[in-house]
């Protein structure tokens, strides 16, 4: 093995570890220094890769073989993440604000996705609901604060946050979802 060979090992390694490292870590970075996350990403990526494309004419194996591992570790990863092995929605349903938005799934197998973006950060909750008649019950924490009660009422094509003293459903801005899909069957 030459030393043009073992820089592009040892380089595709260091990367390529780096990478993983900003890659697993881009929520955190996000919430720390906003925008800023992407630099590093970006950089370490392209060096990555660039490390990667130049061992393969040198037909250095290593860093080839490193190479495979680091794509196969994030190809893996966004598989896994991806709606293909989670299970139906059956419910997508949005909250507006001028600045922000909650976006709330339920899924078949009574797990939901709550996530509150505004436009620097973005805050995923997850855990298990059910329903009883046209209320989703919220079994583990939905949101940071109690803005979104732990029980929430269908009606027609939105979901109620909150109701009035008279127990009428508050519809002001910002106060209910909208419901974008509903195919839960005793939905009203």
């Amino acid at each position: 093995m030459t030393d043009k060979d073992r820089k592009y090992h040892l380089f595709a390694l260091g990367t390529g570890i780096l990478f993983l490292l900003t890659y697993f870590l881009q929520d955190y970075l996000w919430k720390r220094v906003w925008i800023f996350s992407v630099i590093p990403l970006l950089f370490l990526g392209i060096a990555f890769f660039a490390f990667f494309v130049l061992s393969i004419p040198d037909r250095n194996r290593k860093g080839i073989i490193i190479g495979i591992f680091v794509l196969g570790i994030i190809s893996t990863s966004e598989l896994v993440s991806s709606e293909i092995f989670k299970s139906k929605k059956i419910l997508e349903a949005t909250l507006m604000d001028d600045l922000s938005a909650i976006h709330l799934t339920l899924r078949k197998d009574s797990k939901f996705e709550m996530a509150s973006s505004d436009m620097f950060n973005e805050d995923v909750y997850k855990g298990n609901y059910h329903i009883v008649d046209n209320k989703i019950i919220f079994e583990d924490e939905r949101y940071s604060n109690d803005f979104i009660p732990d029980t929430l009422t269908i009606i027609g094509d939105k979901i109620i946050v909150r109701f009035d003293k008279n127990g009428n459903p508050i519809k002001d801005f910002a106060t209910y979802f909208d419901i974008k899909k509903n195919e839960i069957k005793n939905a009203p």
